[in-house]
């Protein structure tokens, strides 16, 4: 049985400073859980996801003790960068609980507009996402949780959000930008944090 901690690591999305998790992160701390927002550099993703998990994983060694699991949520890009991190950096050993928020698990048609690495790997069909997807059925473990809306503009299409494993909820938030902040989306976090340490 894994040794699983109260910490939970916020991982933002793609020209995010970290605002949107504020809330979650206010919340998840009032019912007990260290909450860590995981600030990325250059997180436009001009260097591609794999710098970026890299960043992940640095971090991640400094707060989670060896031999401890945490929890990582992870909103748009954040998601892809969290499922680098699991998937071809290890981290499925030190992860119990995955939670992503509107990520494009199968790309969006706006990534097209984005003309450098992390624009190109978050396209549909790019070979990133599909060596991931190839391997998806890995993420099993964490027993992965996946939240998207369907009024999702950014996403697109919005079904891309789904991760075909796990649990998957509709939030109807107007906004992209707004899912993180939505108090709706944060009590489904919340409650799903909380079953996975039972």
């Amino acid at each position: 049985m894994r040794n699983k901690s109260r910490t939970v690591l916020l991982i933002p999305g793609i020209f995010d400073r970290g605002k949107s998790m504020h809330r979650m992160q206010r919340t998840l701390r009032a019912r007990g859980f260290a909450a860590h927002y995981i600030h990325l550099q250059y997180n436009s993703g001009w260097y591609g996801m794999e710098f970026l998990s890299n960043q992940l994983k640095t971090q991640m060694d400094a707060l989670i003790d060896e031999g401890r699991t945490c929890a990582l949520v992870g909103f748009s890009m954040g998601g892809i960068v969290a499922r680098h991190y699991l998937q071809a950096r290890g981290g499925l050993e030190r992860v119990h609980k995955f939670i992503t928020l509107s990520s494009p698990h199968y790309g969006s048609f706006w990534a097209h507009f984005l003309p450098y690495n992390g624009g190109r790997q978050l396209r549909t069909g790019s070979e990133f996402l599909e060596r991931l997807n190839r391997d998806i059925d890995s993420l099993a473990p964490t027993e992965p949780v996946s939240l998207w809306t369907r009024y999702d503009i950014t996403i697109l299409p919005h079904t891309s959000s789904r991760l075909p494993l796990g649990a998957n909820y509709q939030v109807p938030v107007t906004l992209h930008r707004l899912v993180p902040l939505d108090d709706r989306v944060i009590a489904i976090v919340a409650d799903e944090l909380s079953a996975a340490l039972q």
